[in-house]
């Protein structure tokens, strides 16, 4: 088993770990952040790599609550970004390590912004120069991020949640613990049928389409495509899809869709027939999927819209598990890529 598929399948486990923590001792930073979010004029949200795609998941949560936040590529967030009077800065990194983060922290400073970060390293640079700092409180993944991913959507919910309701209602520890649970019990047969299926396979093009929070796992299963099968890939919004890129679904393709529960549902419903019958190779993720959806389909448990980036990715993350091995790539080491990216020139 590679380290990859360990931390995919320990991924609930720590899921459930990380909702303990902020709810039991971490509360009080929760607490402290949402409040500095909710008085600020402006908020921004810094990250870069898997920690920017699920920033994506993260604004949207925030845009459901009436706080509108601008999501921001932490090197664009440092070199070209004015931050405005009484803002707040939400950072999102694992390491809190990142060089383009630790480097934005005196321009934070500058700019009277407050400083809120959700990272995994409490002794790291970025918790240290945070004013308040909710940890992931999650294992550490062995490379590409995981569970280091996820919960920083999980924690980020919780937070958009926090600053809603103005308190942190322990109500949702029940409705999140036995969703994840029910992840637990399901990742053996989605990763079953992801190895029986003929989806992904060596097509050398894959398109990952999704809209509104769900594009986080779009753009992470494009990363992981990237990361553990050093294979290109592409992800874009669903809409985006239908004004030009379909031109190319006369190649031999793969296409992941995900479905949303309440929003253009039938829309997309007739984009995956009309894809299957143009014999294009595509796979639907989402909740109570009908029996009329064509192609290869993957049913994931019912969550909280919001929530829902934090396990339908997992299929993905199992699928690119796959196509590492079919195409004989190490999922656990990067060729050129550092663990933690600490200088900003070369590759």
């Amino acid at each position: 088993m590679t380290k990859y598929l360990r931390d995919i399948l320990d991924q609930p486990d720590q899921l459930l770990n990380s909702i303990d923590y902020n709810f039991g001792e971490g509360s009080a930073q929760m607490k402290t952040s949402a409040g500095l979010v909710r008085r600020a004029d402006h908020v921004y949200i810094s990250a870069i790599g898997a920690s920017w795609n699920a920033g994506i998941a993260l604004q949207a949560a925030l845009n459901e609550t009436g706080v509108q936040a601008e999501l921001c590529d932490a090197a664009d967030f440092l070199h070209f970004t004015h931050i405005l009077p009484d803002s707040a800065v939400i950072f999102l990194s694992r390491s809190g390590k990142s060089i383009e983060i630790v480097n934005a922290l005196p321009k934070c400073r500058a700019a009277k912004a407050s400083v809120v970060s959700i990272t995994n390293d409490n002794e790291s640079a970025l918790a240290r120069g945070s004013d308040a700092c909710i940890l992931m409180g999650v294992r550490f993944d062995n490379s590409i991020s995981v569970s280091t991913y996820s919960s920083i959507i999980l924690n980020g919910n919780i937070l958009a949640r926090c600053i809603a309701d103005h308190r942190l209602d322990n109500s949702m520890v029940e409705e999140l613990t036995s969703s994840i649970i029910q992840v637990r019990q399901r990742i053996s047969e989605w990763k079953d049928m992801t190895e029986a299926s003929g989806w992904g396979g060596k097509n050398p093009y894959t398109y990952f389409l999704a809209r509104g929070a769900n594009l986080a796992s779009a753009h992470e299963s494009r990363l992981l495509w990237e990361e553990a099968a050093k294979h290109p890939a592409t992800s874009l919004t669903t809409g985006a899809f239908r004004h030009g890129p379909q031109e190319i679904i006369n190649n031999s393709l793969n296409i992941a869709l995900w479905l949303d529960n309440r929003i253009v549902r039938d829309y997309d419903i007739q984009l995956v027939n009309d894809l299957a019958e143009r014999d294009v190779n595509i796979v639907s993720i989402g909740h109570d999927l009908p029996a009329t959806l064509k192609g290869f389909k993957i049913e994931v448990p019912h969550f909280p819209s919001m929530l829902a980036p934090v396990v339908n990715i997992i299929p993905m993350q199992l699928a690119a598990e796959k196509l590492a091995r079919l195409r004989g790539q190490d999922p656990d080491g990067f060729l050129y890529c550092n663990f933690i990216v600490e200088a900003e020139g070369g590759l």
